[in-house]
C-alpha cells in the first residue's frame, strides 16, 4: 500500500538520523531528524481499546510507538486497498493523505504522533471500518 510507510528505527548512537537505544539511564529515541514539525502529540491507548478510525484529505501524519503493541487496520480511501499489520515498540509509522487507519492497543500503549502540517478538526473524516472496537 503506497500511503503507508513502516520502519523499526535502528537501535544505535552512531548514526545521523532518528534511532534510538537503551542504556542504563533508561531509553532515549531521536524520533524525527530534520523533519518539519508543526504538530505534535502523545497519547495512550489501553489495552482493548482503539483510537482513530479517520482519515484526512491533507494532513500526512507520523506515529512512533514508544512503548506497548498494537494492531493498525489501514484503507487506501483512493483504491479502497486494504492493509492489516500488528506494530510494536520501535516502530515508527508514516500515513500519507487519504489513508484510513485504526489502531486497535493490544498492550496499553503509548504513541507519539506528529505531522508537518497544523491539525484542522475540519480535515478529520470519520470512517466505520473499526465498529467492532471500542
Amino acid at each position: 500500500m503506497d500511503k503507508v510507510t513502516i520502519e523499526r528505527l535502528p537501535q544505535t548512537r552512531e548514526t545521523p538520523g532518528a534511532k534510538r537505544w537503551d542504556e542504563e539511564k533508561g531509553e532515549f529515541v531521536q524520533v524525527a531528524y530534520q523533519e518539519e514539525m508543526r504538530h505534535l502529540a502523545i497519547f495512550q491507548i489501553r489495552k482493548g481499546f482503539s483510537r482513530g478510525d479517520h482519515y484526512h484529505e491533507k494532513k500526512e501524519e507520523i506515529f512512533y510507538l514508544f512503548e506497548g503493541k498494537i494492531k493498525a487496520l489501514f484503507m487506501d480511501m483512493d483504491t479502497l486497498q486494504k492493509k492489516e499489520t500488528v506494530l510494536e515498540k520501535g516502530d515508527r509509522l508514516r500515513l500519507k493523505p487519504r489513508c484510513g487507519h485504526i489502531f486497535i492497543a493490544l498492550e496499553d500503549t503509548l504513541i507519539v504522533e506528529y505531522s508537518p502540517q497544523v491539525f484542522d478538526p475540519a480535515d478529520n473524516y470519520k470512517l466505520h471500518f473499526g465498529q467492532a472496537y471500542k
